[in-house]
């Protein structure tokens, strides 16, 4: 009889921890995708001088305190419940704020219901907010406190702005979250843990210490494309980057599963299972950095017909990366401070003695390293 009581008991409980949570789902909203930018500048006038503190005089600008603004996508219910119930939640919406948790709030105060970000695939930030730093950290202390948000959510930025990103759904067959998770899967030339992440720009604010590249999404025939990266190094905007040259850092860091080489129209090689080591010595004062590349090649257009050929091919094919490699690292060293291996972050594993004299010092460590590069490549169908 004892047993069968407690039975009763844990049943009644299921069914009431159930319904509870039932209540729960009906009164959330799950963004698949979010969109963060900064509002356009505004300007205003000023007046005159008053108690001692210096005012703009009448006719000159002043740009005001700029609010975020916070697009969301939402799921099409229709197409997914089975009795075709949807919520009285539009697809999707923008509401501004002085910062996230004041935009959640007047979600909540606006629809009756809570964000919960459990499902959410992808955030895309506006460059006039990735641009901005004391901005980005107060999003990003919030977003650390929110106990649904996770870390491993995909980033993007939008060039021209989130909220146009996500308004892109005529040609993306459902949720703009859906279509760029599928996009990002969809990419087979790069490692996994390359994908630029909310956690991994969290931990550029923490520790500073490191290169970031974010994709940049543009509009081509309705929907969005990749169309370069923003560089982030030691949590400050760099600039934007052309695909060319993030894959040529990708390549330097090891990120990448497949690289196409092309020294010129007749002779294209897909080069795989991509091996890079990196090392840091100090000569003459200064730190220099060198990353060894080896690969297999497989050529896709051309071939040679005897071993001296595939000689001189394979010859071709390392100068070709090598003088890639290195043209671009001069060019981001000279134009955007950046170290383009991201060798600061192994540093210390690296060489302890450099670490000592660079520790916490990870911007002067960038304007000061220089970078070498040795290429292998052999061709395994010539």
């Amino acid at each position: 009889m004892r047993k069968s009581r407690i039975l009763a008991a844990a049943c009644m409980g299921m069914l009431f921890w159930g319904g509870c949570e039932s209540v729960e789902l009906e009164q959330r909203s799950f963004p698949l995708a979010v969109g963060i930018d900064l509002q356009e500048a505004q300007e205003k006038t000023g007046g005159k001088e008053t108690e001692g503190k210096q005012v703009k005089e009448k006719g000159e600008e002043e740009e005001t305190e700029r609010k975020l603004v916070v697009s969301f996508d939402f799921p099409d219910l229709a197409q997914i419940s089975d009795k075709g119930k949807t919520v009285d939640t539009p697809m999707a919406m923008s509401l501004e704020g002085d910062d996230l948790f004041h935009v959640e709030k007047s979600y909540e105060n606006n629809t009756n219901r809570i964000l919960d970000y459990n499902h959410l695939k992808a955030v895309v930030i506006g460059e006039n907010l990735i641009s901005e730093p004391k901005r980005l950290r107060n999003l990003l202390l919030v977003w650390e406190q929110q106990e649904r948000a996770a870390r491993n959510i995909s980033l993007f930025v939008g060039s021209s702005s989130a909220a146009k990103i996500l308004t892109l759904t005529e040609e993306t067959e459902g949720s703009m979250g859906t279509y760029l998770e599928e996009m990002l899967e969809s990419q087979k030339d790069f490692s996994q843990k390359k994908i630029a992440t909310v956690g991994s720009l969290i931990n550029q604010w923490h520790n500073q210490n490191e290169l970031l590249l974010i994709p940049v999404l543009t509009e081509q025939g309705n929907r969005p494309t990749v169309s370069a990266y923003a560089a982030i190094e030691n949590f400050e905007y760099r600039g934007i980057l052309t695909v060319e040259e993030a894959m040529q850092v990708f390549l330097s860091q090891g990120l990448l599963e497949t690289f196409t080489c092309e020294p010129d129209k007749e002779e294209v090689a897909e080069i795989s299972n991509i091996r890079v080591t990196t090392s840091v010595e100090q000569e003459e004062g200064q730190p220099v950095v060198t990353v060894s590349i080896t690969g297999q090649g497989r050529m896709k257009i051309g071939q040679a017909n005897s071993v001296g050929q595939q000689y001189q091919m394979e010859q071709r094919m390392e100068q070709h990366i090598l003088t890639g490699l290195q043209r671009c690292a001069g060019k981001l060293r000279e134009e955007y401070e950046i170290d383009m291996t991201n060798s600061y972050i192994s540093l210390g594993g690296l060489n302890r003695g450099l670490y000592q004299v660079y520790k916490n010092l990870p911007d002067e460590y960038s304007q000061n390293v220089q970078q070498m590069f040795e290429v292998d490549i052999e061709i395994l169908n010539w």
